[in-house]
């Protein structure tokens, strides 16, 4: 049984090791990328909220469906995001 738990010990560090490794780095990666997204969706909420002196501008601008437009590109971006995090960490193929 000793040689059984010596052979444990020494495979359990590396696996421990790499497994650490892998989600520090995923971590890192999404805390990153979600700190970009949120800074360019303030951004356009930001210049959105700019137009509110011109209401023609902003009727014209809805009725055009750019509104809708924004909400479907951040969706699709907060949707990749969360996606390449979860391969990050291994949970999605």
């Amino acid at each position: 049984m000793t040689g059984l738990g010596t052979f444990l010990a020494a495979i359990a560090g590396p696996v421990v090791k790499r497994a650490m490794i892998a989600l520090g780095f995923g971590v890192v990666s999404y805390a990153a990328m979600s700190a970009a997204l949120n800074s360019a969706l303030s951004a356009a909420k930001s210049a959105w909220g700019g137009l509110s002196g011109f209401p023609e501008a902003l009727s014209l601008i809805a009725m055009a469906g750019v509104n809708t437009y924004c909400s479907i590109i951040a969706g699709a971006l907060i949707a990749r995001v969360a996606l390449q995090s979860l391969k990050k960490f291994e949970l999605v193929k």
